[in-house]
């Protein structure tokens, strides 16, 4: 009988992140008030990404939503988003009573689609949110050009993405807001959820402080009391959360190193494997490689990336579709179903994502390449 080892999972909290966690408790300052951990994640996050504020919320789509409002997105507006990424980057633009218009994605990046964005662009369109996926890095000279063409803020999600760069300047920089998640599973987490909002923006910071509690600040001719300036939300940050994140925070570069490290040393022992096209890094770009996410080449006799993913999965190696749902063909959004997205549909069926965590070593990668090869038969062993 076949014995298959099973995997370390990601995230992996270290004790510094749990005694930040704790100290944070012990001081009985637990929502984010100023002067608190909060505070100094907050700075973190600005300083790394070279803008002016950051803003920490609740969750990244909760950082989407708070970055669409502040760009003015309201009833009746487009908003143009990819139709090959997670519901977050989208279904904010509903809450907000505006229409997500779906754009397609390039075949090898699988990011957002400059070409696309431009057949979509109406007297509606009033921001356009771009999606590095996977740690790859949009195209955002082009959709950058694009967007000042017709006057419209481009909205970074950069959920997947911390670390990603273009040029030597990190990402998060490029557009009008930018939306970091700190979820569970991303390159770095905040304990569970948690996400930020960056912006060069004075005017757009100061909405989202405002927002993300309630609406409420300052009344300008009664000091220290507040009221509610226009209907928020409770996205605020804990200052658990905003402690665990600060200290993870401080390992970023080495997990992103280690992630490119476990990528490149999958796509070598890959290589040459004519099932398969592995993940591209976009020249003058670092890829941060949240995903490692390769293409399922269809052809006769060849197994589809669900069978494959299936097998693996079989093996105790954790392997999913990409996506196997465009956002345009899901439940949530089936007043958009006859849309058409070619390549982000294509992408939906030939796509599946192979392990490559920092929490792995090339004795585990080697497992995993070992049991990609017996799944995809004889002539690979």
């Amino acid at each position: 009988m076949t014995t298959f080892i099973e995997l370390p999972r990601w995230p992996q909290l270290t004790d510094g992140d749990i005694d930040a966690a704790v100290s944070a408790l012990r001081s009985n300052r637990l929502v984010g008030m100023p002067g608190s951990v909060v505070d100094e994640l907050e700075s973190a996050m600005a300083a790394l990404h070279g803008v002016s504020h950051a803003v920490a919320v609740s969750s990244g789509t909760a950082a989407v939503h708070l970055a669409l409002q502040a760009a003015g997105v309201g009833p009746g507006d487009e908003v143009i988003v990819p139709a090959h990424t997670f519901i977050g980057s989208a279904s904010p633009i509903v809450y907000l009573g505006a229409r997500p218009v779906f754009a397609d994605v390039t075949p090898d990046t699988h990011c957002l689609d400059p070409d696309s964005v431009k057949t979509l662009l109406t007297e509606r369109t009033k921001a356009i949110v771009v999606v590095h996926i996977n740690g790859c890095a949009a195209d955002m000279a082009k959709i950058g050009a694009v967007a000042e063409s017709a006057g419209i803020p481009v909205i970074e999600d950069m959920a997947q993405a911390l670390g990603t760069e273009i040029d030597g300047r990190p990402v998060g920089g490029f557009g009008d807001l930018a939306c970091i998640s700190l979820f569970e599973q991303k390159v770095i987490t905040s304990g569970g959820e948690g996400g930020v909002v960056l912006t060069n923006d004075a005017a757009h910071a100061e909405r989202i402080k405002r927002l993300r509690s309630h609406g409420e600040g300052p009344v300008a001719d009664a000091p220290g009391m507040i009221w509610a300036h226009e209907v928020g939300y409770n996205y605020r940050l804990t200052t658990m959360q905003a402690a665990v994140g600060h200290s993870q925070l401080q390992r970023l570069g080495e997990q992103v190193e280690r992630r490119r490290h476990n990528a490149a040393y999958l796509s070598a022992k890959l290589a040459g494997v004519e099932e398969f096209e592995l993940p591209i890094e976009p020249a003058g770009t670092v890829h941060s490689y949240w995903k490692y996410a390769l293409r399922a080449v269809p052809g006769a006799g060849r197994r589809s990336a669900a069978e494959l993913a299936a097998q693996l999965r079989s093996r105790k190696i954790p392997s999913l579709l990409r996506y196997p749902y465009p956002l345009h063909h899901q439940p949530a959004f089936h007043a958009h179903r006859d849309e058409s997205c070619p390549v982000a549909e294509r992408l939906s069926q030939e796509l599946l994502t192979l392990p490559s965590h920092p929490g792995l070593t090339e004795e585990h990668l080697d497992h995993v390449v070992a049991q990609v090869k017996q799944v995809l038969g004889s002539d690979h062993a």
